[in-house]
């Protein structure tokens, strides 16, 4: 037992410490005493003047890896994110347990240790029995004065004392702030009836998007007022706009003979008598099939494309094709058989496919041609050096701290929070990712403010209009409202040109389909009685409904009183997450985060 235990101990390194923001923190080798109060340039962040250390963050990065399998493996940007995320969520609400004096006693650490460990420990094969945890074997082990003395169960046991202290410190802060949540016995009865009391319709819908764009006016008064109305939308934190670079990884002319010639070499094995399916798994590059000897099961005419669909039906079964160029790259094909059936012919197929992909010389290019220009960069400007290059510059648009540059997509936060601490002019590091090779130039900056309404004039211009499309497409509605209740809906649409439609049952909670959850539709359709027509129903940016309830389903009673309790506790439940996610949104609002993590790593 002492050997699978130090085999497994390394696994009980993080748990979940809130359930409901699912936070995950480490627990082995963190700062424990929260003492650490530095802001030198060997941390990578400061979390209310209490740091977390580079090798802290490093080794936490490490234990992260070291516990996943080569398949949820995370590229390190990923995984920067998710341990940042993690170990400031840990400050945060450490620290304000330690300002509520939230503790847990000597006497609870050790009954929950013995009685409710951990379940990353009930995990642990040595404490299970045909599968499952086995309380007498962890009691036992637990209960032998003896295994305290070997160094690696002594810590094993240290470790599981401190993931039950923080688990339960934290459960003590959770409790306090849920513990005034209550439901009322009419909210649980408007819950119950959200769920059960459902509506069928039938409807007529007209589109804003039959409304022509210059068939609407949208003045400047209305988008003037429309930003009044709206203004706290417009708010932002401090942003920049980051010129920028890149330089797609794309194969060169050389790159892509050189991949006609290397598939003619994998033609000619194969000829020559290697395995087809063993050759698919060492060199395609589809990994969907490569996996499986190349097999890309059956398949009609017409659903690959057209070059691999001619070759493929037109060899015999067995047969090898020669090399074939399709958009994806050069493939060889082998066809296992021929199927013939009413519904048409297909082939059971396998292929090999090389991409065409840049080579390490061409990437190698590219990272010194941006060497070049970030050098030229630096003294000329990125635009004056990327013109004499003919590059183009794009503009990153506002971005804040946190964001990632949209136009070269993930991987680039870090730019963006280094740029943060610049002057304006600065020019980034070269980086790359596995798109392409950049380089990026700070060119303006702005403190917290409200976007002007110039910056924001577009798209509130297009807001408003397609508010107004909707509105005016309600008219076509509104004409034939009366016929509708008369004639039917059915009739009525035809007569201008609209399709009747049914929708539900379905409840006030849930969504339909081709209209969506929660809105003025939804809330139209339960104010109606069966028969009812409803006013013309404008939803902005969608367009306007005409409805009618076909069948009402109300609340049974007897099922309600059944599951009341059941229902109150979901409620509860619910509510108890809300107040816990909103008031752990507003504590990481108001504290001071600190982030050096650009100075560490590319995330």
């Amino acid at each position: 037992m002492m050997t699978q235990l130090r085999q497994k101990t390394a696994v009980i390194l993080w748990f979940v410490i809130l359930a409901f923001v699912a936070l995950i923190v480490v627990e082995w080798g963190a700062d424990y005493s929260r003492t650490s109060h530095t802001s030198g340039a060997d941390n990578v962040g400061v979390i209310n003047g209490q740091a977390i250390g580079a090798q802290e963050f490093q080794t936490a990065l490490k234990n992260v890896a070291r516990q996943q399998s080569r398949e949820q493996r995370q590229d390190q940007g990923a995984l920067v994110r998710q341990v940042w995320d993690a170990m400031v969520r840990d400050r945060v609400l450490g620290q304000e347990m330690d300002r509520l004096g939230i503790q847990v006693t000597d006497k609870e650490v050790a009954y929950l240790t013995r009685m409710q460990p951990p379940q990353a420990v009930r995990d642990l094969e040595v404490f299970q029995t045909n599968g499952q945890f086995d309380q007498a074997k962890y009691t036992q082990f637990m209960g032998d004065p003896a295994n305290l003395q070997n160094p690696t169960n002594k810590a094993f046991v240290m470790q599981v004392e401190s993931m039950v202290t923080d688990q339960f410190r934290t459960y003590k802060l959770q409790r306090l702030v849920t513990e005034s949540v209550q439901v009322t016995p009419a909210e649980v009865r408007e819950a119950f009836a959200e769920q059960q009391e459902k509506v069928q319709v039938e409807y007529l819908f007209a589109p804003a998007a039959a409304v022509a764009e210059g068939a609407v006016e949208v003045t400047d008064a209305e988008i003037e007022a429309y930003y009044s109305e709206h203004e706290s939308e417009y708010h932002h934190p401090e942003q920049i706009r980051i010129n920028y670079v890149s330089l797609p990884k794309v194969a060169s002319a050389q790159d892509t003979l050189d991949t006609a010639t290397e598939i003619a070499k994998v033609r000619d094995e194969i000829a020559g008598g290697a395995d087809f399916a063993e050759m698919a798994s060492v060199t395609s590059d589809d990994p969907g099939s490569a996996s499986r000897g190349g097999e890309l099961g059956t398949f009609a005419r017409g659903q690959m494309v057209r070059e691999f669909d001619d070759v493929a039906f037109s060899l015999p079964e067995g047969g090898v094709s020669a090399p074939v160029l399709t958009r994806f790259g050069w493939h060889v094909i082998k066809v296992d058989r021929h199927i013939t059936s009413p519904a048409g012919d297909s082939v059971s197929a396998r292929h090999i496919l090389l991409r065409f992909k840049p080579s390490r010389k061409t990437e190698e290019d590219l990272r010194a041609k941006a060497e070049e220009l970030r050098r030229l960069a630096e003294s000329q400007g990125l635009s004056q050096a990327a013109a004499a290059a003919g590059l183009e510059v794009r503009d990153s648009g506002w971005l804040r701290q946190g964001s990632s540059v949209a136009g070269l997509g993930e991987g680039t936060t870090w730019v963006v929070n280094s740029l943060l601490e610049k002057q304006v002019g600065e020019v980034s590091r070269v980086d790359e990712n596995e798109n392409g090779v950049w380089v990026g130039q700070l060119a303006e900056k702005r403190g917290e403010g409200v976007a002007p309404l110039a910056e924001a004039r577009s798209q509130i211009e297009r807001q408003v209009r397609n508010r107004k499309r909707a509105e005016a497409a309600g008219q076509k509605l509104a004409g034939i409202r009366g016929q509708a209740q008369a004639a039917g809906f059915e009739a009525a649409g035809k007569a201008v040109g609209l399709e009747m439609h049914q929708a539900g049952p379905f409840s006030r909670a849930e969504s339909v389909p081709g209209i969506g959850r929660r809105n003025a539709f939804t809330a139209a359709a339960f104010q109606l009685q069966p028969g009812q027509v409803s006013d013309v129903v404008v939803v902005p940016q969608r367009g306007a409904y005409l409805i009618r309830v076909i069948a009402r389903t109300p609340v049974d009673d007897s099922r309600f009183e059944a599951s009341k309790q059941q229902v109150a506790a979901q409620l509860r439940r619910q509510r108890q997450e809300e107040v816990l996610n909103n008031w752990f949104a507003q504590l990481y609002k108001q504290s001071k985060i600190e982030d050096y993590r650009h100075r560490f790593y590319s995330f």
